[in-house]
């Protein structure tokens, strides 16, 4: 049963090494190219903190509360 276990354990563990590592490699790969969308900079940064504020509202409670 402890084999099975550490196995069980080592493959977990493999596993999220890899996501972590194909994840990085996305960020990198993600970084090296040009950011062509037409939306502008202010625009982008104004909706970006909006989604933040939305999501802090959503988790406290504040929002969409029953």
């Amino acid at each position: 049963m402890r084999l099975i276990l550490l196995m069980t354990f080592v493959a977990v563990v493999a596993i999220a090494v890899m996501t972590m590592l194909g994840t990085l490699q996305a960020v990198a790969q993600a970084a090296n190219g040009k950011d062509d969308t037409p939306m502008p900079e202010k625009f982008r940064r104004i909706t970006y903190l909006l989604l933040i504020l939305l999501m802090l509202g959503v988790t406290s409670g504040l929002l969409g509360a029953a």
